[in-house]
């Protein structure tokens, strides 16, 4: 086992471990919740990629008055899988090009063509429709001539998804309301599916992960040590 696979398998096993088979429908059922303050929003990303999960829900609580492009700001900030690529603010706003996460969990994530990431996974920058992700476990949609992340709004979590007459920037969040974004290949679009909670590591999946660690560290030093003494043979004049 490589360190790199290792790691892999020790961040799909903390997946595994929060347990994510039942759908959020409700505000309740959001696990991942990002900021601070009485009002209370969901925002919904589905890549649309055929693989399950499709769609997953973060949560986000503010005071005052925020936009839909803070929550999603503040979101791809906070969870490390979360990648986001937009436009310089203009005129109309703030569109939204490319969105990843990084769902094969070791913790490393990139873009080809390569842009730069900052410290929070946000970039800003112009169009490629032919951006991919290196690594083709995670996750990565980018679009505008060929497809295109549809912006859905709606107030509460009852209600049905309405198309956005604004940009995130424009969008005035509400107590309760909901946002989505779901890519549109070929600019078929369709509404976000139903989406599971987003994982939040545990505090015993978390545990887990340090010992796993440990065992592959170890592993690695017992195989480095093993490698050093056959050298040491090899060289041995006799």
């Amino acid at each position: 086992m490589t360190l790199r696979s290792g790691v892999c398998m020790v961040g799909m096993l903390m997946f595994v471990l929060a347990g994510h088979d039942a759908g959020a429908a409700t505000l309740d059922d959001v696990q991942f919740w990002v900021g601070t303050g009485a009002n209370r929003a969901a925002l919904v990303l589905d890549w649309n990629d055929g693989r399950s999960p499709e769609a997953f829900v973060w949560g986000y609580r503010w005071d005052g008055t925020a936009t839909g492009l803070d929550m999603l700001r503040a979101v791809v900030e906070v969870d490390d899988r979360l990648f986001a690529h937009v436009s310089e603010a203009g005129p109309f706003g703030v569109s939204v090009f490319g969105i990843g996460y990084d769902l094969s969990g070791d913790g490393a994530f990139g873009v080809n063509p390569a842009i730069a990431f900052d410290s929070g996974g946000w970039s800003v920058g112009l169009a490629d429709d032919s951006r991919v992700a290196v690594d083709l476990a995670d996750r990565w949609a980018e679009g505008w001539n060929t497809g295109f992340w549809g912006y859905n709004i709606k107030g509460s979590a009852e209600e049905s998804w309405a198309s956005a007459l604004t940009g995130p920037l424009g969008r005035t969040l509400s107590d309760g309301a909901w946002d989505g974004y779901s890519f549109a290949p070929g600019f078929n679009f369709t509404d976000p599916s139903e989406p599971l909670p987003a994982p939040v590591p545990e505090p015993g999946a978390i545990a887990l992960l340090f010992i796993g660690g440990a065992v592959l560290l170890k592993a690695c030093s017992r195989r480095r040590a093993t490698a050093t003494e056959r050298s040491k043979g090899n060289n041995c004049v006799g």
